[in-house]
């Protein structure tokens, strides 16, 4: 009987868990996010990036009563997300974009950024004709991971979309892992070349 009443209870809590088509129960089913952000009303500069007014700025929730929208920005230590309004771009590296995304993982220190769709970026250097190639998001650690700007010095790429990969632990393809080690090292060695960027201008699409 003890048996019975053990597996009907795992049963329970395996269904709970993912009683909404496998997805889990504490990220919820519908989809939505509830972390914490903030709408910018003003230009403002965040991790060393100027923004416009209407840029969503994401947090990492403190407590559990902070979520959804705040009316005030909260402790830049805690951001997690920069996300430009519609059809606005700022020119970072020489590439417009409009998004950065700060790593999950809370033991690598840096975040992904990426190119805004529907603009048109000047390949003036190598770092952008690489970077256009794989046509995504470039992975980005850092030396000091509260300076976003666009500072080679402070920067190493290791992942630009998920054809081009650092080398881990996992890596299992050797064939197409060198290739990927490879594209890097070109990448890295043509970021270095370039200066810090000391200004970040808005540009904006326009719409029909």
């Amino acid at each position: 009987m003890n048996k019975i009443i053990v597996l009907s209870l795992l049963g329970f809590t395996t269904f709970s868990l993912t009683a909404c088509g496998g997805c889990p129960i504490i990220a919820g089913c519908n989809g939505r996010d509830n972390s914490p952000y903030y709408m910018t009303n003003v230009s403002n500069q965040v991790r060393g990036i100027p923004i416009p007014p209407q840029t969503k700025l994401t947090y990492q929730s403190q407590h559990f009563r902070q979520k959804y929208e705040q009316t005030h920005a909260l402790k830049e230590k805690n951001l997690s997300g920069i996300y430009l309004p519609p059809d606005t771009a700022i020119i970072w590296g020489g590439m417009p974009v409009d998004m950065f995304i700060q790593f999950s993982n809370p033991e690598m220190k840096g975040f992904s950024v990426y190119p805004a769709r529907g603009f048109k970026a000047e390949l003036s250097n190598e770092f952008l004709r690489l970077w256009k190639s794989c046509e995504s998001d470039l992975n980005i650690n850092l030396k000091n991971p509260n300076d976003w700007s666009f500072n080679p010095e402070n920067m190493k790429i290791t992942g630009c979309g998920v054809v081009f990969q650092e080398r881990s632990k996992y890596t299992e393809d050797s064939f197409h892992q060198d290739e990927a080690d490879k594209f890097l090292r070109k990448m890295n060695h043509a970021l270095q070349q370039l200066p810090k960027q000391q200004d970040y201008p808005v540009i904006q699409q326009k719409t029909k």
